[in-house]
């Protein structure tokens, strides 16, 4: 039997017990896979990290697992375990997974991570989109198409009139994860209020979630919504994890040429796993 120490840090915060909840083990060697899933359904965290030796020309290779099923990228994992890496100091890192090697910087305390330029496509189906997070159509915004997103992971951007349309929004029998938003905010200083539900991660709502606000920032860009120099995402107060993601796009709404996603983390506790 082993010992495995990990970290446990919130994420897309700058205080511990908000943003989203992250283990991180910072050496995963000798772990194999199925063992690796059994301990995140076991921490049943949103996400768990596993840190293993570079393969690809990188720092660190990171294998991240939600309770239900291992991911190939994912933002708040990559934000997290950089800042855990960085121990404090400033960084710049590269992180290999399963979409490529990325680009991560950590400095005064702010982490930010470069993605995979996105790409998208037009969900027609108004009506059926609503009723699947037991909204009305009148509750979407009719000015933005619905459309699926992804620079690694698909999320559906559902764009509604209002705040209390946000809140009001709940899954319903879902085919794609789905990302519900309104530039009507809590904060002044937000850009967007969002929820993200994906039942099949394991998880129902995810407090904060990086690889969608990526997308998320290129949509906005791509629609005349923003211009992208910087984009703030508040996300997880329904769920009493206030969240808060910065969003930077480079390019224009024709070509989309960068996307970074960044945000502060507070490490909260650790522990460990005998296996």
């Amino acid at each position: 039997m082993t010992r495995h120490e990990y970290t446990l840090v919130d994420v897309f915060t700058a205080t511990k017990f908000g943003g989203n909840q992250l283990a991180v083990f910072r050496d995963g060697r000798g772990v194999e896979g199925p063992l690796m899933q059994a301990i995140a359904k076991e921490l049943n965290l949103p996400e768990t990290v596993f840190v293993l030796p570079a393969e690809q020309g990188g720092d660190h290779r990171l294998r991240i697992f939600t309770p239900a099923r291992e991911l190939a990228f994912a933002g708040h994992p990559t934000v997290g375990s950089a800042f855990v890496l960085a121990a404090g100091k400033d960084a710049v890192l590269r992180l290999e997974e399963g979409v490529g090697v990325l680009g991560v910087t950590v400095r005064d305390g702010f982490t930010e991570m470069e993605q995979p330029l996105p790409t998208f496509e037009r969900v027609a189906d108004r009506a059926s989109v609503a009723a699947s997070v037991s909204l009305d159509v009148a509750d979407l915004d009719p000015a933005v198409p619905v459309e699926i997103g992804s620079s690694g992971n698909r999320f559906m951007f559902v764009a509604v009139r209002s705040l209390d349309a946000v809140k009001r929004a709940t899954p319903r029998a879902l085919a794609e994860a789905a990302f519900i938003f309104t530039t009507e905010t809590t904060d002044p200083g937000s850009t967007v209020h969002g929820r993200m539900y994906a039942p099949w991660q394991g998880i129902a709502e995810d407090p904060a979630t990086g690889s969608a606000c990526g997308p998320l920032g290129a949509y906005l860009v791509r629609h005349g919504m923003s211009d992208g120099a910087r984009i703030v995402v508040e996300q997880g107060y329904e769920m009493g994890r206030p969240s808060l993601l910065i969003v930077r796009i480079g390019g224009s709404p024709d070509r989309i040429t960068s996307v970074h996603v960044g945000g502060r983390c507070a490490t909260a506790g650790g522990g460990w796993i005998d296996a």
